[in-house]
């Protein structure tokens, strides 16, 4: 086990991990997941968020007012 935390960062990204250079004011992406039920069974979805970074964090329209303080969790487009 010791073995595979030495291969990943403090955010779980692998270790050479290159965050992409974003600036203020960049749109960025966000890969999120959201569970709920189907019914009887749990359910895992996959979404995407889009926003604008403002220097700070990113906060998102979606319903539940998402907010990203770290780059590290971003992709630029």
């Amino acid at each position: 086990m010791e073995g595979i935390a030495k291969q990943f960062d403090s955010y779980g990204k692998p270790i050479g991990f290159i965050v992409d250079d974003i600036q203020k004011g960049d749109r960025v992406r966000y890969e999120d997941s959201i569970s709920g039920w189907d019914g009887k069974h749990g359910m895992t979805v996959k979404r995407e968020l889009f926003g604008v970074w403002d220097g700070e964090k990113v906060q998102f329209d979606d319903k539940d007012k998402t907010i990203v303080f770290t780059k590290h969790w971003l992709k630029k487009i």
